[in-house]
């Protein structure tokens, strides 16, 4: 009696073993194979693209930008189309294309009249991007914004006048001189500084 007893006990021990051998085993094959579907995970995505141009010219790997940007100056009363005299005004664009670019990025354009232009009374004071009827106030010289990646064009227009209303630093036979002379020179250098958005 004693040995069916032992028997049945060493059957029972052994069938127990077997079972959390199995449980074991079967455990070890979901984690291995949880560790190899990660494994062999394949990443095939394209690494993005980065490619901006400013008023057509792409600005990878350039310091700076070789086409010159051209002003259009309003006609009035008083002064011609395309002619910088006291009172003008005008404006130009800025044209950014980011339709190669696969992220998007903020820009930051800061506008600086240099120690060559020649006209004191030149005033910066206003720019619009695509409606131009929406015209904003310029603050600190910098103009900034947000373009979605692959959009195909911004155009952000800046706006300035010749002051001749008194408020000027320039006297009239300054103006006067500058205009007859053709010494007049509006001098201006126009930084960009693009950033990519982080997501």
């Amino acid at each position: 009696m004693s040995v069916q007893v032992e028997n049945t006990s060493s059957k029972k021990k052994i069938l127990v073993f077997l079972l959390l051998f199995l449980i074991c085993l079967f455990l070890f094959q979901e984690a291995y194979a949880k560790y190899r579907k990660f494994a062999t995970v394949n990443v095939n995505n394209t690494v993005a693209n980065w490619n901006i141009k400013i008023n057509n010219e792409d600005i990878r790997n350039k310091t700076t930008l070789t086409n010159n940007i051209t002003p259009t100056i309003n006609s009035n009363a008083n002064v011609n189309a395309n002619v910088l005299a006291p009172g003008s005004s005008g404006y130009f664009d800025v044209t950014i294309d980011a339709t190669n670019a696969d992220v998007s990025f903020t820009y930051e354009i800061t506008i600086d009249s240099l120690n060559a232009s020649t006209i004191e009374d030149l005033d910066i004071n206003s720019y619009a991007v695509n409606d131009f009827t929406n015209v904003q106030t310029i603050s600190n010289g910098v103009v900034s914004g947000t373009i979605t990646h692959n959009t195909p064009s911004t155009v952000v227009r800046v706006f300035f006048s010749w002051i001749d209303d008194g408020t000027d630093t320039m006297t009239n036979q300054d103006d006067t001189a500058a205009a007859t002379s053709g010494t007049a020179n509006a001098d201006i250098l126009v930084s960009f500084h693009l950033t990519q958005v982080s997501s």
